[in-house]
Parts: structure tokens; sequence; C-alpha cells
């Protein structure tokens, strides 16, 4: 069994090592040259445990006790073995013997692996084995983590019970990766920071319990019980002042739950605090009638309206979900060009796809800052070109981490207006998924708005009055055919990209050196939009890909653009169709002149002059 310990290095790079378990106690058995856990717990003796200011955080060692992990090509960690070994962290403890007195609790369990005392001195870190029914370890990182998550919930109610401590999942800090300390749920990726303890327990027969991986729990999440219901005792209301009671209500329920407003979502979380590992999840209806019995039941005379005006007022605390992870990539980047590297897995013969692919990849970061005094959206979105079974949907999706996936979504409506502001509004990135099936009336009018809107203006659901909103999303296309931009005016809003092989989704993104570079790129004030000469070039790129009508056939088949009034004549739209109807019949047929104008207009190689009687484009008759 060997034990991931990663840590970044000065430049950023992440590095990673493993050791065996004798080994790793033999390196926490004393301090390193610099006295680092020494110096380290006199700081946290003194502060809160949030220790991600503390000076020597950036390159700090964290062990990874679950699974033997590697490096992919895109620095992810990839496991290779799992190691059977769930991780445990008890703080708050009550222990009249501290830490001491908690690791001779849990070394009564014949499955306890090894106890620490944790880096700030103020917990214990418990290491506990476990394996499945059948007595063997997982060989994919996805079941390995699905039995982890499993071997959690069963285990932990048992340590829970003979331990005077608080159980936690969540780091103090910030973790090396940025997703691993984005969740407070059990994960194979759960690290403890690099300790010191000299005298630490280990039990090297430790007996791996047992875990059946169909387990599931029955019920709801938190059932009220006798301990809601002395809680609302001891704090001695008699149930007659309203007041009193709303003020009960909500200490009640703070102290069963964490609560926060999701300002992205526009909804409220909650967290049992006695069964953290559910993780945050949305107060809905039925959640909220469970609250409201759990405080009737307590003797509490207060309605749901009265819960309903708690958890939707401002004492519940904003939480973004997007500035938490992006905040959780800030200087982390290791100097490599990630996003580059990201658009070559897209094969195409177009030599500017990679340089094109950078700068809107920095507009959509850019967008999620979400401010709200812009000028401009990003307006340009990538049309990913190809017949089918390429990866296309795969690498848009791909754009956006795990725990950011709900910021994602391929099923647009464009018919329903509200519904598409309120989407770009709430939602990361958006793929026009099957892009040829969008009418052209829709493509040349309210999409091409669309696409440029830096703000959105809609009236919520339930409003009285139309809001303001900042625009989060930007936009991504997949087509499976190439004749598929309508409006020449308009192809700007499009990067037309051909694939001339599928695309390689073998190696999975590292999320977090992309972002990390996309910040440092955009302090350091690189453009996230496209100038003139770039979009000249998109829009010559995307000739290619723009549906040509039959009158446009037989416009170049009876015309030819004029480089001098000798040659040539100037004529208007109207003048050219009567010609070509003249030629062709009555089988030619446009929907209006207008269009058709538009058409001309946009034929950069057309030369066009105003006159008395409208504008006229310089032709020459074959």
């Amino acid at each position: 069994m060997k034990i991931t310990i990663i840590h970044n290095d000065n430049k950023k790079q992440l590095l990673v090592s493993t050791k065996t378990m004798e080994k790793l106690l033999e390196r926490i058995a004393k301090d390193d040259s610099k006295q680092s856990v020494t110096r380290f717990r006199d700081y946290a003796a003194n502060i809160d445990e949030d220790y991600r200011f503390y000076k020597d955080m950036p390159t700090w060692m964290h062990v990874y006790p679950a699974a033997e992990f590697a490096k992919d090509e895109n620095c992810n960690l990839k496991m290779k073995t799992c190691n059977g070994i769930l991780l445990l962290k008890f703080n708050n403890i009550t222990d009249p013997d501290g830490t001491e007195g908690v690791k001779r609790s849990v070394a009564i369990l014949p499955s306890t692996f090894a106890a620490l005392e944790s880096a700030d001195g103020k917990g214990v870190i418990v290491l506990v084995r476990f394996t499945n029914q059948n007595d063997k370890l997982p060989t994919s990182e996805p079941e390995a983590e699905q039995l982890y998550r499993i071997a959690y919930q069963q285990i932990h109610p048992i340590y829970q019970a003979v331990v005077k401590a608080s159980l936690t999942i969540g780091a103090q800090v910030a973790s090396v990766e940025a997703s691993s300390a984005m969740s407070n749920e059990p994960s194979l990726h759960n690290s403890f920071m690099m300790t010191l303890d000299a005298h630490p327990y280990y039990n090297a027969k430790a007996v791996a319990m047992r875990i059946d991986s169909h387990y599931r729990t029955e019920g709801s999440d938190l059932q009220a019980g006798p301990e809601v219901e002395g809680k609302a005792r001891n704090e001695d209301m008699d149930g007659k002042d309203g007041k009193n009671d709303i003020a009960s209500m909500m200490q009640l329920l703070r102290s069963q739950y964490n609560f926060r407003y999701n300002s992205v979502m526009k909804y409220v979380e909650y967290l049992p605090k006695e069964k953290g590992w559910y993780g945050f999840r949305p107060v809905e209806p039925r959640v909220m009638k469970r609250m409201t019995l759990e405080v009737q039941l307590a003797g509490l005379r207060v309605s749901i309206k009265d819960v309903r005006n708690f958890l939707e007022s401002d004492y519940i605390k904003n939480y973004n979900p997007i500035e938490e992870y992006l905040y959780l990539c800030h200087n982390k980047w290791d100097g490599k060009d990630h996003i580059r590297a990201l658009a070559r897995t897209v094969p195409t013969n177009n030599p500017y796809w990679a340089d094109w692919f950078y700068t809107w990849f920095l507009g959509m970061v850019d967008q999620w800052r979400g401010y709200t005094h812009r000028q401009y959206g990003n307006s340009v979105a990538p049309l990913l070109i190809s017949k089918q079974g390429f990866n296309k949907s795969t690498f848009c999706r791909r754009l956006l981490p795990p725990e950011l996936q709900w910021g994602y979504s391929d099923n647009l409506i464009l018919s329903e207006k509200r519904q598409v502001y309120q989407a770009m509004a709430q939602f990361m990135l958006i793929n026009l998924d099957e892009f040829n099936q969008i009418s052209p009336q829709v493509q040349q009018g309210f999409l091409k708005n669309l696409i440029q809107l830096p703000t959105l203006k809609y009236k919520p659901p339930y409003g009285s009055h139309v809001m303001e909103f900042p625009r989060l999303a930007s936009f991504i296309a997949t087509s499976n055919m190439n004749d598929i931009l309508t409006d020449p005016s308009g192809n700007r809003r499009f990067i037309g990209i051909e694939l001339t092989g599928p695309i390689d989704v073998s190696v999975r993104p590292n999320h977090q050196q992309l972002f990390a570079q996309a910040l440092v790129a955009l302090g350091n004030g690189e453009k996230c939009y496209f100038d003139a000469e770039q979009v000249k070039l998109i829009m010559q790129s995307n000739c290619q890909f723009e549906v040509v009508q039959p009158i446009d056939q037989y416009f170049r088949l009876y015309f030819e653009p004029a480089d001098d009034e000798k040659e040539g004549e100037y004529m208007t739209a109207a003048e050219i169709f009567d010609f070509l109807k003249k030629q062709i019949g009555s089988s030619l047929k446009v929907s209006s002149l207008m269009g058709f104008g538009r058409k001309l207009a946009n034929m950069t190689q057309l030369n066009h002059k105003r006159f008395s009687d409208g504008m006229k484009y310089l032709v020459k008759k074959r």
C-alpha cells in the first residue's frame, strides 16, 4: 500500500510522490529543518480554523490516504490503486485528555489503521480500513469513489459514537486541487495537511470493515426527534409570544442546519449539521414543510409562512459558487498554456483555431465575473462542425468542471424568450446543439441579438416588475452539417470550425489550471474580445459554411464584381434581380428584395455607392 503526498513547488508545479505507511509515520515523527509544523501550530493557536492566508499554505504538503495517485498528461490526479482507507477528521475535542484521549478511543475499534494529531494540533486524523462485501477493492476510480462514499455513511456513525469530538469533512484550507477543496462530501480525494506526531497510533493488522455496496439510507435526511424537541424546551418558551416563537424558530433551524442563498441559481440551500456528508441541497417545498413540522413539533407556534419568510430573507448569507471556484483557482497557474493545449485536442485545418479559442475562453471566464455595467457580452460562439460521433458534445460539456456542471445547458428552447434570458443569467455555458435545426429567421434576428447582450432584462417568476441581471452564459454550438450560416452579416458571431477527425477526450482537462491561466491573463489585461482584424478573418473563414441560395448561385452565374466603371455598371438590387428574372424565368424566387440587397452589401469584393435612387452595386455581366 502506498500513500500519496502532493504539493505545489515555488513555481506552482504539481509534485506527486508516494510513501508506504511506515515511511509516512517516520516522516511525521519529527518536524522538518524549518520547523514548519511547529511554527504553524503557534500561528493556529491564536486564530480560528481558516488557515488560507498562512504564508506557507501554497506549498504545504497534503496527504491523500485513500488511494495511490499519479499525474496524467494534464496534471490531473488519476487513481492507480485503491487503498481501502477512509479519512475521518475530528475537531472541537471535548475529551478531557485531548488528542491523546481521542486516539485511545478509536484504538479500541479493530478497523482503525492509524490515528494522528492534526497539523494545527487541535484535532485528530483517523484512518480506517474498509473493503467491499467480497473482501476486494475496486480497480476503477468511479467504482472506488462510490464505495468510499458508502463506506463513509456506514463507518462514521460508529466512530462518532466513541469519540468526544466533532466530525468534519472539509479541509481547514484549500487543498492542492480546487475540486477537493470545493467539496464538503466524502471523496477519494479527501486529504489532510502534512502533520507532526511523535507518538501516533498505528495498527498494521487492522481488520478491514466490510462495506455493503448496495447500502442506502432509509427515510428523510434528518427526522425530527427527541433531541429537537428537547432543544426547544430548553429555550423555556411558552409559545404565547409570537416574536419569541419566531426568534426561537430561527435559532432552532440554525442549530440543525447550515443555510446559504445561492445567488446564481436564486434559491436557498441547506446542509444538515449532523449529516454534513450529504452536501448542500436546495430547500424544496417538501423540505420546507418538513422543517416547519420540526419546529411545530418542538412546541413553537409558527406557520410555514414564518419559516419561508426566514429562509427567503437576507438573514441567510449569500453564496456564489462561481466566485468560490474561481477563488480556489486564483494564483495557482503553473505557467503552461493549458487553454491552447485543450483547443488542440480538436483536430482541424484552421490555423487560427487555437488562438481564437483562447480569446473566446478568456471572454467566457470574464463573463462569469458578473459585472453589471458591461458594454458588450461574449459575443462570439465556437461552432464545431463534423459528422456524428466526433465527441463534439462531450468536448463542450467537459469545458466546465464537475463542481460547476449545473451551469451547463444543451437544451435551450429559443422560442421561449423569458426562459432564454433567465438561462443566460443563471447558466455558465449554453451549447446550441444541432445548430443546423435553428431556423434562418431565428439566426438572423433573435439569436444574433442574443449573443451580444451584456445584461438581461426580464420579469423573474413571481416578480412584480422587470429587473436587470448580469449575463453569465457564453455560447458554443455544434452541427452535423456544414452549410448552416444563413445571415452573411451575422456570421461574425460564430467561429465555424470543421473537424478533420474525432476530438481527443481520452485525458480529463485540468480545470484548475485552465481557469487559473485565464484569471492571470485577464489580470494582465489581455483582451477577451475579437478585434476588427480577427473578425475579418473569422468572416472570411465562415464563408465556406454559409447557406448558398439559388439567387446567389444565379448572381455568380450572370455577374461578377467590377473594379472600374469602364468595365461594368452600377445597378440597384432590383435591377439585378429583374435581369436575372428575365434570364431564368418564373422559377427564380426570393423572399424579399431587401434580403437580396443585404446579401449584395455583404459581398466584400463588390463595390457599391449610394445614388439618389438608392444603393447601387458595380457589376459586370458575364
